[in-house]
């Protein structure tokens, strides 16, 4: 039997139409699984950081608590917000420059060891320590507590709303959080931390 012409462009655009939805199908698939390995590989790396981390500071006797957008997450999620760009550790400063160096290069050797480095805070002339992995960063937040006041690179706050520290949890880590975590998370995020959507709070 013989097939018109016009049934034959009929066909080949069927057969057009069909390739394209399988190459976009393909192309789905393919970025969604991608995306998918990304995400989770990326948390795993935050998580095995602070994981380390805790150990390392715990082992130093050293009093610390998660801040800004880890401490977010911790409120939030119950993990960690993984588009915020790094972790983030407050801790008491350690009279001891050279404790506080060795605890720094622990930290570098067991949890982070690409980079590292020492900035000020935007308000205060307190030490800041950035370090990272291949993956992911974090920083370590300086704080002097005198006379009821909490000093960090950031700004100041009341002593009474930082302690006594308050056991809270974080991708399955078990860490310290501020005694009035709202408070903190105001101060950074403002009074919509709780119920605006995450992508604002970071992105505007």
């Amino acid at each position: 039997m013989k097939v018109s012409s016009k049934e034959q462009d009929s066909f080949g655009l069927y057969f057009t139409r069909a390739i394209v939805v399988a190459l976009l199908g393909i192309v789905t698939y393919v970025t969604v699984a991608y995306c998918f390995h990304v995400y989770y590989d990326r948390e795993s790396a935050f998580r095995d950081a602070l994981a380390c981390s805790t150990r390392v500071l715990d082992e130093h006797n050293i009093i610390f608590w998660l801040q800004n957008g880890t401490l977010l997450g911790s409120r939030r999620l119950g993990r960690l917000i993984l588009w915020d760009a790094d972790l983030d550790i407050g801790y008491k400063k350690i009279p001891s420059r050279e404790n506080t160096l060795t605890m720094m290069q622990e930290l570098d050797s067991r949890c982070f060891g690409f980079s590292s480095s020492i900035r000020s805070g935007a308000q205060n002339q307190i030490n800041i320590y950035r370090k990272c992995t291949k993956r992911i960063c974090a920083e370590f937040h300086e704080t002097v507590i005198e006379n009821g006041i909490v000093t960090s690179g950031d700004g100041h706050s009341p002593e009474k709303e930082l302690f006594p520290l308050e056991i809270c949890t974080v991708a399955d880590v078990v860490a310290k959080c501020p005694h009035n975590a709202p408070f903190y998370l105001m101060e950074a995020y403002g009074s919509e931390w709780l119920t605006r959507s995450l992508s604002k709070l970071f992105w505007g």
